[in-house]
């Protein structure tokens, strides 16, 4: 079973952004049956709960990192001496790191323990980087010129954002109003500088009887009973101190928000809102969203003008073509398939491809045996051993049979892929091992095939595939690889099927003069 360990914290300082976005990545690593561990130090009891509610084992610190006992005792808990959830030696064991407390000499010693680590950067903020993957998951990651070790690899942009579960199942088609009457107000989980005192108080200001304000106090907010006080008895602006954010944000018309990790849920969403720089390490975030045309800066929170706030919300409030446009490019930025591409990595890494030998006779019998390989296949029994064992001597004697076995990082096997040249053409099949499925690898092992079999050809070929119409993923697999169903042509194994084709050519054709 794979093991994640999460290292990171939440205080009103520090904000809760860093715990919260970790959860997304948790609930994407339980999802493929893995174990996760929080390693936090947290007061918010409501923070803690949404944790411990999760199903995630949790081992709270009593100081903050960087106490000197800190690293110590993280080292003690992801080698099994105070988690018992560490223990079971089988599986990718990974720790993440997300905070800017968590020094280079930090990671150092959790690689040294053996661990694969995740580390999570918004800013560049360390002069090296000791870790096998890096991750800013922010716009304009591409810009920093990050020092890591040789082998690591960065995952850098917003095509990594990592969004939680309750986002990605309550999205749902938004079509905006001409005018937005519902606006949103949130500085984050805690907000302690009380920036949300400042923008009630600008929207105390406007006179319209039409617009309905929700105001959020993140549970880690220390300024509550100051900002009941200053809630207006109006009827039309709201504070809400326990918030189903997915259910507010498909509220909302229009969201005013700091430039933490909610701009991305926003984008998601197709939300149109302005952003306020509440800390340094939003600023890029801001101007980025605003140079992509997916949000309206506010500027820094030391420049709030009560006034140009409401004339900033009036006017986009009114302005439906500005607010398209800023929902266009925010959808463009977030497609909800960060967490996906990060697991991918964790446990894939580069692939490669290998030929399949008589060695991997007992492997390729268990996977032509999954359940949900025969399901797609043109004949759904059970295949015998003796059967498999014929049938596969026959493919590696065969000079117009190519079978390989494509394997992540560390040489775990996670598909095979199939080539057979017959009637002027070649035949593909391929599968994946059922732990490696649900991560979009369909794709990369078709590409790394046809890559490969290229070099076993004299001559362009043609490529086919035939797959039951209801395979989604395999369809979805083969046109982003580059095929193009086959109209008009009744496939060889009934009208269930869809036949998809690709001219391949072969090196030794691109070497001819």
């Amino acid at each position: 079973m794979n093991h994640l360990f999460i290292r990171s914290d939440a205080t009103p300082a520090m904000g809760t952004g860093h715990v919260m976005r970790c959860l997304a990545l948790a609930q994407a690593w339980k999802k493929r049956g893995g174990t996760v561990t929080f390693i936090t130090h947290c007061p918010s009891p409501s923070i803690l709960k949404r944790i411990g509610s999760e199903g995630f084992c949790l081992i709270q610190m009593e100081e903050i990192c960087p106490s000197a006992q800190d690293i110590q005792k993280t080292l003690k808990i992801i080698q099994g001496k105070q988690s018992p959830l560490s223990q079971d030696s089988e599986g990718y064991k990974w720790v993440v790191l997300d905070g800017y407390h968590f020094t280079s000499d930090y990671q150092k010693a959790i690689m040294e323990s053996g661990f694969k680590l995740l580390v999570i950067d918004d800013y560049n903020h360390l002069d090296h980087y000791n870790t096998d993957i890096l991750l800013n998951q922010n716009i304009g990651a591409h810009h920093f010129n990050y020092s890591c070790l040789p082998g690591t690899e960065k995952l850098l942009g917003t095509k990594f954002v990592m969004l939680r579960s309750e986002f990605l199942s309550a999205k749902k088609t938004r079509t905006l109003p001409q005018k937005a009457k519902s606006i949103l107000v949130t500085m984050g989980g805690s907000d302690p500088d009380n920036i949300t005192l400042q923008i009630l108080q600008a929207v105390n200001q406007i006179d319209d009887p039409e617009l309905n304000f929700r105001i959020i106090a993140g549970p880690g907010n220390p300024h509550i009973t100051t900002l009941k006080a200053a809630i207006q008895s109006n009827g039309h602006t709201h504070l809400i101190d326990h918030a189903d954010m997915p259910e507010l944000m498909g509220w909302a018309d229009l969201c005013i928000t700091a430039g933490g990790s909610t701009c991305w849920e926003l984008c998601f969403f197709g939300v149109p809102f302005l952003v306020l720089i509440i800390a340094e390490n939003q600023l890029n975030t801001a101007l980025g969203l605003a140079h992509a045309g997916a949000a309206i800066n506010l500027g820094k929170k030391e420049s709030l003008i009560p006034h140009e706030i409401n004339h900033c919300i009036l006017a986009t409030v009114n302005d439906i073509k500005t607010r398209q446009g800023l929902k266009k490019s925010g959808v463009n930025l977030v497609d909800g398939k960060g967490t996906k591409r990060i697991i991918r990595q964790m446990l894939v890494g580069k692939m490669m491809m290998r030929p399949a030998g008589f060695r991997d006779a007992e492997l390729l019998f268990k996977w032509a045996n999954d359940k949900e390989v025969r399901s797609f296949s043109f004949n759904a029994d059970p295949i015998s051993w003796e059967e498999h064992l014929e049938w596969f001597s026959h493919k590696l004697k065969d000079k117009n049979s190519w079978v390989f076995i494509a394997e992540n990082n560390i040489g775990e096997p996670i598909g095979q892929i199939r080539f057979e040249g017959r009637d002027g053409c070649v035949k593909i099949s391929y599968s994946l091992d059922k732990r490696f499925r649900g991560l979009g690898l369909g794709k990369n092992l078709l590409e790394l095939g046809l890559q490969t079999i290229r070099t076993k050809l004299q001559n362009p070929c043609l490529m086919q595939g035939f797959i039951k119409k209801d395979n989604i993923a395999s369809k979805m697999s083969f046109e982003k690889a580059g095929f193009t169903s086959i109209k008009n042509q009744a496939p060889e194994n009934g009208s269930d099927h869809i036949a998809y084709q690709l001219e391949l050519s072969s090196l030794a054709s691109q070497e001819k003069p």
